[in-house]
């Protein structure tokens, strides 16, 4: 039975890979991680404390217009003109995802992470390596990996059989999650416009009574799942029922965030 040693080199690049596929997924898109030369000038930095086999702190830097690209294309942004604030979640969200997927596979599950910060530091990651992925529009951002890892005391060898033993059944990736709750049936609502009326004149309301919505008979309604506007569109008549044609939807991110509001 052969041991298999975990190395930092192999945790960065694991890491590096699912941040990577994490960012791919939330875009609808496929990617591969690329090694190249260490990227200078970092802004946006994911601290990362690591335990068990391996101990200690990582880092993960992207440079500044790297980062705000990533946000803009899963926030819906146009142009790279993103608060900080939005970097910040969104660099969380997919350092999150890539460390619940890094836990579950045979060769890491024995290395605990977790996220000690994310936040915009101009501090140099000490990465003697970077790994570079494409996004949609052509953009290739790196992601620069370094850190101080040492071997935990009496558990740094890994027996890939038994840890594989233990794992019963790897958690699906982000994407493959997504895949579970697209059967679901979710309650819509078209939105015609609303209203605010006092007790006195709800009290008088009686057939014939005439409510103004306030809303232009030019102006699209809103759809609505779960309480939620998802998109805007026109009132049609299909084979003699009411139907809404859609001329405007929320970003993708946007409906996703309004679902788990």
């Amino acid at each position: 039975m052969s041991e298999t040693m975990l190395t930092p080199s192999d945790l960065f690049q694991t890491l590096a890979t699912e941040i990577a596929k994490a960012v791919a997924a939330l875009l609808g898109e496929a990617t591969a991680t690329t090694r190249v030369a260490p990227v200078a000038g970092t802004a946006w930095l994911m601290r990362i404390t690591a335990s068990g086999p391996l101990n200690g702190s990582i880092s993960i830097g992207l440079t500044e217009a790297d980062g705000r690209r990533i946000s803009a294309l899963i926030m819906g942004f146009d142009g790279d003109d993103v608060p900080d604030e939005a970097v910040i979640d969104t660099l969380r969200e997919v350092c999150g995802q890539a460390i619940g997927t890094v836990g579950q596979a045979p060769e890491t599950a024995s290395v605990k992470l977790v996220i000690d910060s994310v936040s915009r530091d101009a501090t140099e990651v000490g990465a003697d390596d970077a790994w570079q992925f494409t996004l949609p529009g052509g953009a290739t951002p790196a992601l620069a990996v370094g850190g101080a890892l040492v071997a935990g005391a009496a558990v740094t060898p890994v027996t890939v059989p038994a840890i594989a033993a233990v794992a019963v059944a790897p958690t699906p990736t982000p994407g493959k999650n997504l895949d579970l709750l697209l059967d679901v049936e979710l309650p819509l609502a078209v939105r015609f416009g609303r209203a605010e009326l006092s007790l006195h004149h709800l009290t008088r309301l009686g057939p014939g009574s005439v409510i103004d919505l306030r809303r232009s008979a030019d102006e699209p309604v809103e759809v609505l799942v779960g309480g939620k506007v998802i998109a805007r569109g026109e009132v049609v008549v299909v084979e003699g029922n009411y139907g809404v044609r859609v001329t405007e939807v929320v970003s993708t991110a946007d409906r996703i965030r309004s679902l788990g509001a």
